[in-house]
């Protein structure tokens, strides 16, 4: 993988934000063959302003596939701190794709194996994605309490902590 430092990505993020044609190139690269394109594509999307969050709910549904689906460590955490940053308030029934992310979330927070960006990540999504429904607030929480404390980083026990918070009535 070809070294690229933050100031690159941010540079490139900052043109990304002025230029369509840009921003849309670097979706097409985080599905390209070349991995090391495709992290730096998803490392320059997640820089954008969030005033660009509309553009990258466009692909959302491409981004949810992603999570669910790639072998790849970096472009999951990638994708999730994506997907992290969009409103997820819905009207009306939720989409297949909107119930595919929840299940992953909720089964990968739990998941010991998993990095702790991931985890966290997926407990921030679950909250988002469980918000309109009380009763999957209260599987949520009951989950995040079989996470044992001692067992967590410090980012992700620091997350579910803030989220058990929010979650206690």
């Amino acid at each position: 993988m070809a070294t690229i430092h933050v100031d690159e990505i941010k540079a490139l993020a900052r043109r990304a934000h002025g230029d369509p044609q840009l921003r849309e190139r670097l979706f097409a690269d985080i599905h390209g063959d070349d991995r090391s394109d495709a992290v730096h594509a998803a490392w320059t999307l997640t820089h954008l302003p969030h005033i660009d969050n509309v553009h990258i709910a466009t692909h959302r549904e491409e981004l949810v596939q992603m999570a669910i689906t790639t072998t790849d460590t970096s472009l999951r955490r990638l994708s999730l701190a994506l997907l992290e940053r969009l409103d997820w308030n819905i009207n009306g029934d939720p989409s297949e794709y909107y119930m595919q992310l929840l299940d992953f979330c909720l089964t990968h927070m739990m998941l010991p194996d998993e990095p702790y960006g991931v985890r966290a990540l997926c407990m921030k999504l679950s909250y988002q994605l469980s918000i309109p429904y009380p009763e999957l607030l209260g599987e949520l929480r009951q989950s995040l309490l079989l996470l044992e404390p001692s067992d967590l980083g410090a980012g992700v026990r620091h997350t579910r902590n803030k989220l058990l918070k929010l979650l206690t009535p």
